[in-house]
């Protein structure tokens, strides 16, 4: 079927976008693993090369857990041949058990990595759909997440392109079909023991029954929440450097209260970051605990006698994270400090205890109430403690 074809054109018309939103990269390495998905992804990008002046690589990645696995990677390195593509493969050595699938997905993305850079591609294109999209966004929401997590998957995240992001999974088995390309279904896309095949099977049927566009409305959230937080994220970073004193070790944390708690908690995060607190890693919680430290820091400073105590939280070992009446600093912790946040916590079948008094004061226009300070007798006087 010639590419005049409407269905064809309107996904090149989508291809070609992703390609400059890119900033039209010039080798690109396209990941296949003989699906439907990607290989719509490979043919569509093959339609384009000549036209956008593009080489391409095609990578497949073996995870190596199913006997027909070895067939699929043939398979797909015959069908670059026949469109005189260059083909690489790999074959992963993975155990089953806990965590596979994360397992298999970090152990893939090293590959293609690995891949991208041996053969100077300047990006790594991916196959994912809009329905993955879906599932990636209910997942999020259903473990509870903010921004970034209903943001899910970013169309253009260097080095990962996903061109394919705004069509839902039975658009690309049809262009297959019309593209002529054959494909095979990976049979452990269809185990139910896999959370995300349960959302795939169970849960997106059910909110088509109540929107059969459901696909298309979630791609349309997480590209408004990928929007908001990349505006929160520049707010953030603007107000970390205006507060920035000397090189990155300590922070002004004037004024810091007034602004918005989505900004506010940003902030804290980048100079966690800049301490080298692994960000994926790294609670809430502490982020939390930080920001409540700093809103009762603003309270008691509003007291004509407060008497404020240093608080640290511990970052990873050698680094923490100090507040105190100059404001926020990144220092050296005691050799093998306990990564933790001062603040309590409750396990399942245990109880814990933690003895405070409140003060209430009014931050940013509204009432806050702040269980951080120990007050004594003598009014407008406290001590600033966890």
């Amino acid at each position: 079927m010639p590419p005049r074809h409407p269905t064809i054109a309107s996904a090149l018309g989508l291809v070609r976008r992703s390609l400059r939103a890119a900033g039209s990269p010039r080798r690109l390495l396209v990941a296949c693993s003989g699906g439907a998905d990607s290989t719509a992804l490979v043919g569509l990008l093959h339609l384009l090369a000549r036209d956008e002046a593009l080489a391409l690589i095609v990578a497949h990645v073996d995870h190596g857990l199913r006997r027909e696995s070895a067939d699929e990677a043939a398979a797909v390195a015959r069908a670059a041949a026949q469109r005189g593509l260059p083909s690489v493969a790999t074959r992963l050595s993975l155990t089953p058990g806990s965590g596979l699938p994360a397992r298999a997905r970090e152990a893939r993305r090293a590959a293609l990595c690995a891949f991208a850079s041996a053969h100077a591609c300047d990006a790594i294109a991916l196959g994912h759909t809009a329905t993955d999209q879906a599932e990636t966004l209910l997942m999020h929401a259903a473990r509870g997440c903010g921004l970034e997590g209903l943001a899910a998957m970013r169309p253009w995240e260097a080095p990962w392109l996903r061109p394919l992001l705004e069509l839902p999974r039975a658009a690309t088995r049809a262009l297959c079909e019309r593209m002529g390309l054959p494909f095979v279904d990976d049979p452990t896309n269809a185990d139910e023991e896999q959370p995300r095949v349960r959302v795939r099977e169970r849960v997106l049927p059910e909110l088509r029954d109540f929107n059969p566009r459901v696909e298309a409305a979630l791609v349309c959230l997480a590209t408004h929440a990928a929007d908001a937080e990349e505006a929160l994220a520049g707010w953030a970073e603007r107000e970390e450097a205006a507060r920035r004193r000397g090189p990155a070790t300590r922070w002004s944390t004037d004024d810091l209260h007034v602004l918005p708690r989505a900004v506010r908690t940003r902030v804290l995060r980048r100079i966690c970051g800049l301490g080298g607190a692994d960000l994926g890693a790294l609670r809430a919680a502490v982020i939390e605990d930080i920001d409540r430290a700093v809103l009762a820091r603003a309270a008691a400073l509003g007291g004509t006698d407060a008497v404020l105590r240093p608080h640290v939280w511990h970052l990873r070992p050698g680094v923490h994270v100090r507040l105190d009446r100059q404001g926020l600093t990144l220092a050296g912790a005691a050799p093998g400090a306990e990564i933790r946040a001062r603040s309590a916590e409750v396990r399942p079948g245990r109880r814990a205890e933690r003895r405070t008094c409140a003060i209430r004061t009014r931050a940013a226009g509204r009432a806050i109430r702040l269980p951080l300070c120990s007050q004594s007798s003598r009014r407008g006087s406290g001590t600033f403690s966890p």
